[in-house]
């Protein structure tokens, strides 16, 4: 898979020669010359293995981010043939539809809203079906369960793809990425999106990550200064538990020293 990164096209076409020669970026992000304020290369190219996606839940995962709304009973099973060299979807991302994603979830009104519970508490985030169909559809078919994914082997299978995965890069005052399920920010589900809107993103933004193309899982939310206006955004967080999971202690690579968790991740439609 490409790597999947926020990164100015500057620095994308500088770190092309550093990769060429096989040399990663270890250092800490430098604000210095961007008036935005924004990491020029948030997102080095980390080293090392792929890191455990699963975890059992806390005993205690603190409050519900989803309470009040109406939750997700549980998606029907998709049937898929593991082996298929295609997508299983016919026609690919583009044509993996909002009604396919919501197979099985009672009809009625309300905002479509994810829950992403982790060990600094709940995030919920309010999603824009409008404005991102595609990158709605495909993030609540992958949570759900809807949507056919590529596991480790490479094989075709379907579950609940973002449960158990780590918030792979944390970086204050600007973004939370994750939905990586290598962990090291460079894996996905098996095939990419395409592009949708391009707008600003203030606080609270949640959009999907890309790199030459739109990442068919990595998502991230800004809890600052948001990056350019180069990325599909496809809905809105509450920002205190992302906030605090950017706050906490992190590596040459921006990594959390102690992983962190979407423990869960839950599809609702709230008032």
């Amino acid at each position: 898979m490409h790597h999947r990164r926020i990164l100015a096209p500057s620095a994308a076409a500088a770190l092309a020669v550093v990769w060429a020669l096989g040399a990663c970026s270890s250092s800490t992000p430098s604000n210095a010359g961007n008036e935005a304020g924004v990491p020029e290369d948030p997102f080095p190219t980390p080293e090392g293995g792929a890191v455990d996606r699963y975890v059992p839940p806390p005993a205690d995962a603190g409050p519900d981010p989803l309470l009040g709304c109406t939750k997700d009973p549980g998606a029907p099973a998709v049937t898929v043939d593991p082996s298929s060299a295609m997508d299983p979807v016919a026609g690919g991302a583009a044509q993996f539809t909002l009604a396919k994603a919501l197979d099985g979830f009672p009809a009625g009104g309300g905002k479509l809203t994810a829950g992403i519970t982790t060990e600094h508490g709940g995030i919920k985030c309010t999603l824009d079906e409008t404005a991102a169909p595609i990158s709605v559809a495909n993030f609540v078919g992958l949570a759900r369960g809807t949507r056919p994914f590529k596991d480790a082997k490479g094989k075709w299978t379907t579950g609940h793809f973002y449960d158990g995965l780590i918030w792979h890069r944390v970086i204050p005052k600007f973004v939370i990425q994750g939905g990586d399920p290598d962990g090291l920010g460079t894996g996905g589900p098996g095939y990419d999106l395409v592009k949708e809107n391009q707008i600003a993103e203030p606080l609270g933004t949640l959009a999907m990550a890309a790199s030459t193309t739109v990442s068919g899982s990595q998502f991230y939310i800004v809890v600052g200064t948001g990056p350019k206006a180069e990325y599909n955004v496809f809905g809105s967080c509450d920002t205190d538990a992302a906030i605090a999971i950017a706050g906490v202690k992190t590596d040459a690579d921006d990594a959390p020293v102690t992983a962190v968790h979407m423990i869960k991740v839950e599809i609702a439609r709230c008032p």
